[in-house]
């Protein structure tokens, strides 16, 4: 049984995907399985995908008949994992060389841990290096403040037994599908966060983000007014740490005791957008 699992979902992937299968194969170790999802592409994914799992037996190829969308995919791909951790990754985007074991390694130090994320490179459409994803939170990047922002990025992984416990990932949720599977584990289990920097994450304007922007920000509020209050009664906030929480989760519905802080949240999200240094005592 392989020790990691990978899903890899492609919808019209042909531009990118055999780079990120590639960036698996050139991993620095080899106990893993790739699980390819074809969402129904109409272009060369499935040939590609194919091509390289005639080659690797590692490699199974799933397509789907009919366009499912990514949450779904996900779903089916990790229906026929068998890894003890599992993660997954996007057709455009690629592994360090060293990303798996990294993330395997953190994981076989901390038993308690059932999820690491890691840092990331942020490149353009070329491969050119753009900035690191951890430079811009406001907060450092901690399972609290999931609350404040999605700070997991693109490399992470996390455990089966934890994957069991949370369940499959919600279809309704396309566009923040894994925001809301962050904030579960959170919620459910124990997220830890490094700084290594293992996976290059693409930015590219034909990508779901990038052409779903409006999808994005309303499925993305309506998980944080799903999750503020447990995550308020799990986790240790400051009042202005709520403040920020429930500015962020809902503008009409925010409590009055809060509005004293709103000013100060907008001025400090400025200075971070801007780079400017501010002190935190000031807020």
């Amino acid at each position: 049984m392989p020790k990691v699992s990978i899903i890899l979902p492609s919808y019209n992937g042909e531009k990118y995907i055999a780079e990120s299968i590639q960036s698996i194969i050139n991993q620095s170790i080899d106990d893993w399985e790739l699980i390819i999802v074809n969402d129904c592409s109409s272009d060369k994914t499935l040939k590609i995908a194919n091509s390289f799992a005639e080659k690797d037996n590692r490699i199974i190829v799933i397509s789907n008949e009919s366009n499912k969308k990514l949450p779904a995919s996900l779903n089916i791909g990790f229906e026929q994992a068998h890894g003890k951790y599992l993660t997954w990754t996007s057709d455009d985007n690629i592994y360090k060389y060293n990303a798996l074991e990294k993330m395997c390694e953190y994981l076989d130090s901390h038993p308690n841990t059932d999820m690491v994320s890691m840092n990331m490179d942020i490149i353009d459409e070329k491969g050119n290096f753009l900035h690191e994803f951890s430079n811009y939170f406001v907060y450092k990047r901690n399972a609290e403040y999931l609350m404040d922002s999605c700070n997991i990025g693109a490399a992470f992984m996390y455990r089966q037994t934890i994957a069991q416990k949370v369940g499959s990932y919600d279809t309704n949720t396309f566009c923040a599908e894994d925001y809301d599977y962050w904030c579960r584990i959170a919620l459910t289990g124990k997220i830890d966060y490094t700084n290594d920097n293992i996976y290059m994450y693409r930015l590219q304007s034909e990508s779901l983000t990038a052409t779903k922007q409006d999808v994005v920000f309303e499925k993305t509020l309506k998980i944080k007014q799903k999750y503020a209050t447990q995550f308020f009664n799990k986790f240790p906030y400051t009042e202005k740490d709520k403040a920020l929480m429930w500015f962020k989760a809902s503008k009409e519905n925010r409590p009055a005791k809060y509005n004293k802080y709103y000013r100060s949240i907008k001025l400090k999200r400025l200075l971070v957008k801007l780079a400017i240094p501010y002190s935190h005592n000031v807020f």
